[in-house]
């Protein structure tokens, strides 16, 4: 059974002791809680360190209108220096629910709060969130150890101290990257749901984008429309060149859009919802499997809905309004943009012929 360790910042010497009395020494999904209370929210800031969740009062003294938000200002300090998962516990939270996320939660005190409180606490135990830093922390730990004892060290011969060899760093980055294997993360996560020999949706994507050039594999949503496309225009045609300090433009003048369709409104869906048979099931398999090369499955994420593209239905529009018109959604990962570009490219150089009359054949053999 893991230890789970909370801090408790409340001013309310009554309330904070009622709250550590209650949870104390509790089990929430397999883990015992460890829960300690501090008055001071100055103080409780120090410690966070030393935990997996804080449970957080959001005002000092009176609550209420007026009140000193004592707690929005942990939070904010919080946010700079370190990520734990937060709980905001207080009588009277109409200020914190736009923070409410995954990673925090808010919680208001009554009669049935403790149990909400726990239910929260459970819901980030079931994501592993109170544990993820602590284990990506050992995880790069034991990556640092064995790569300079195991490997600079051992391999002394090559490494020599009069190399003044500065890419170290370089290097054991690279070993950190490659050392998370599937396998790997899922022990980091603690997702005994992994399978390790499949594609897990997350593994598609890049996310978020930054603000730099638009790429192949990109996908976009237009944002009147709410359709979403993916870039089919080569990455190196939308760079911008210069010559000196002057703009030769890009090479591509218009970005070609391959549009994107919901799952749930494809009729193989429908066939397959309302009759489930093998024959449906096995015909919705081959648009997720992207097995017709005019199709391309994109997986559901937090950040995207399950969606068939299809290279049939395709749009050109202006780099520019790229800018204006769209937002970026999410970048197709290494192999998946290299793969959604090979079915493309294959659905529009295939060549067909009419049918051999085989019959004929077979009548004069």
């Amino acid at each position: 059974m893991k230890e789970l360790r909370i801090l408790y910042i409340e001013d309310d010497k009554e309330n904070r002791n009622d709250l550590v009395e209650y949870l104390s020494e509790d089990v929430i999904d397999d883990c015992k809680i460890k829960i300690d209370g501090e008055e001071s929210f100055e103080k409780g800031l120090e410690k966070v360190n030393e935990y997996h969740i804080v449970i957080l009062d959001l005002y000092k003294g009176v609550a209420g209108n007026g009140g000193e938000t004592s707690g929005l200002t942990v939070l904010n300090e919080i946010r700079e220096k370190v990520f734990i998962p937060i709980i905001f516990y207080s009588g009277n939270t109409a200020l914190v629910k736009k923070y409410e996320s995954q990673v925090i939660g808010v919680v208001t005190k009554g009669e049935d709060g403790i149990e909400v409180l726990r239910k929260e606490i459970s819901r980030f135990i079931k994501h592993n969130l109170p544990y993820l830093r602590e284990n990506i922390h050992n995880h790069i730990e034991k990556e640092f150890k064995r790569y300079f004892w195991e490997v600079i060290q051992e391999k002394n011969d090559i490494f020599k101290p009069e190399n003044n060899d500065f890419s170290l760093g370089y290097l054991l980055l690279r070993n950190i990257g490659n050392s998370l294997s599937k396998e790997n993360i899922a022990n980091i996560i603690e997702d005994s749901s992994i399978n390790k020999d499949k594609v897990h949706p997350m593994e598609f994507y890049i996310y978020p984008i930054s603000n730099g050039e638009y790429e192949n594999g990109e996908i976009v949503r237009n944002k009147s429309s709410k359709e979403v496309y993916v870039i089919l225009t080569p990455s190196c045609d939308m760079v911008e060149r210069f010559k000196g300090d002057v703009s030769l433009g890009r090479k591509a003048k218009k970005i070609l859009l391959a549009k994107s369709h919901l799952l749930l409104q494809l009729k193989e869906y429908e066939d397959y919802k309302n009759k489930q048979s093998k024959e449906n099931r096995n015909k919705l398999i081959e648009f997720l499997i992207s097995k017709n090369d005019r199709y391309f499955f994109l997986p559901n994420t937090p950040f995207i809905d399950n969606r068939i593209i299809d290279f049939q239905d395709k749009i050109m529009v202006d780099y520019k309004s790229l800018n204006g018109d769209y937002e970026r959604v999410a970048k197709l990962d290494s192999p998946f943009a290299q793969s959604m570009m090979a079915s493309f490219i294959r659905y529009y150089n295939r060549i067909g012929f009419p049918d051999l009359d085989v019959e004929y054949v077979l009548n004069n053999l």
